[in-house]
């Protein structure tokens, strides 16, 4: 039983890494660039393969949101999240969200029209928040979430996973 319980921590952040590498692997030098996140979306303000083209560093956020795809993100600040939590977003308009102490969890995200740099994320159906990108760059991407429930705001820090990962052994 305890060897089950191992591996079911080990699966979760490999299915992340897995995801993520088959994004990178994905995107080609064919890609044509992405004027704005407007162009970058279809009707219904999910991102098209268009939007992940190549992106010149900025830490004021963009349109061109190619650097929130080609990342996995863990959560640096506030410290009360989940131990090494994850954040994976898929060009596609799906989030996957895990940690080494928490089961992951699949959320599909848009963008909203009315103003580019805010994404909308649903759980179960329903608008669960808001997230205005603050900041986005090679290694930092800084949100503002918006709980829709209870209407609190809280920001986030998340530095892009640039090396090899393994969660911890949980204490016994």
């Amino acid at each position: 039983m305890l060897k089950m319980f191992k591996r079911q921590y080990l699966l979760l952040p490999l299915l992340s890494l897995w995801v993520a590498g088959s994004i990178s692997c994905t995107q080609s030098g064919n890609v044509s660039s992405a004027a704005s996140v407007a162009q970058a979306t279809g009707a219904s303000g999910t991102p098209t393969p268009a939007a992940t083209a190549s992106a010149t560093p900025s830490t004021q956020p963009s349109n061109d949101l190619t650097q929130l795809f080609s990342k996995i993100w863990r959560v640096t600040e506030p410290s009360s999240a989940a131990p090494n939590s994850l954040y994976v977003f898929l060009p596609n308009g799906t989030l996957l969200q895990t940690s080494c102490v928490e089961t992951y969890a699949i959320f599909p995200w848009t963008i909203d029209k009315a103003v580019p740099n805010v994404l909308k994320v649903d759980e179960n159906g329903r608008p669960a928040y808001t997230a205005e990108i603050l900041e986005l760059n090679n290694t930092t991407l800084r949100l503002q979430q918006k709980l829709i429930p209870s209407n609190e705001t809280r920001e986030i820090t998340l530095t892009a996973v640039e090396e090899e990962f393994v969660c911890p052994d949980l204490p016994k």
